[in-house]
């Protein structure tokens, strides 16, 4: 099997790749480290209690036990906080995603149904890691600019899978009835949509289940799926 690297035959011309996008790791002092997660984790009960419009930065502040000179020290509004949040969590996934290897992005035994994808599977794992995040982003708070960059990654992500697969001798030809920017937007779509159900219902299976789950519906079809046979 060809261990060629995925990202070099893109589907889509203008896709932006997900080891180009990575962000540079960068230190930070562990006082500021703590006080900015403070802040963070207040925003984020508060919207989630009342929502992104009505918190106020004294409230932020008197949840996060820190004074206001405090978060102007770091923020200019509370605007800023969301906005580097959800910009740093993004980054977060960028980055997890352009570090695994080819291998990793195949199906264990080349089997669809029996385990998911280890790439399939580190999203979920990620939304389960921050999980209020998401839900603020999934909710629709915070700028339509972030979630756009948010779909775009898993548009990357599902062209990646795409083209790993077809390294394998019985996927080497490619026929999509559609084109494959409309494909990939439509997996993109998928996930989301799956994705904000099972945060809203408090997260009801594993992300392993979830992986494996999605993964089938889309290399096997709603159809065969739900075990529907022809007539006849």
């Amino acid at each position: 099997m060809s261990t060629t690297n995925p990202a070099k035959r893109p589907l889509l011309n203008n896709s932006p790749k997900l080891s180009k996008t990575a962000p540079v790791e960068k230190k930070e002092d562990r006082r500021v480290s703590r006080t900015r997660r403070l802040l963070r984790e207040a925003l984020f009960a508060l919207i989630l209690e009342n929502g992104f419009d009505a918190v106020t930065i004294e409230e932020i502040t008197q949840r996060a036990d820190l004074g206001r000179t405090t978060f102007y020290l770091h923020y200019r509004d509370k605007e800023d906080l969301l906005m580097e949040s959800i910009g740093e969590l993004v980054d977060d996934l960028v980055t997890q995603m352009s570090h695994l290897p080819p291998e990793r992005w195949r199906l264990e035994d080349g089997s669809f149904s029996q385990m998911p994808s280890p790439a399939i599977t580190l999203p979920f794992q990620h939304v389960t890691n921050n999980a209020s995040l998401y839900r603020i982003i999934l909710r629709g708070e915070g700028s339509y600019t972030v979630s756009r960059r948010l779909r775009a990654i898993i548009v990357q992500a599902c062209e990646t899978m795409i083209q790993v697969l077809l390294e394998k001798e019985q996927l080497a030809v490619l026929n999509p009835q559609a084109p494959m920017v409309v494909i990939l937007n439509f997996l993109a779509g998928a996930w989301l949509g799956l994705v904000t159900w099972w945060l809203e219902n408090d997260m009801p299976y594993t992300e392993e289940e979830m992986a494996l789950m999605f993964q089938k519906l889309i290399m096997y079809g709603t159809a065969e799926v739900l075990g529907v046979l022809p007539q006849g």
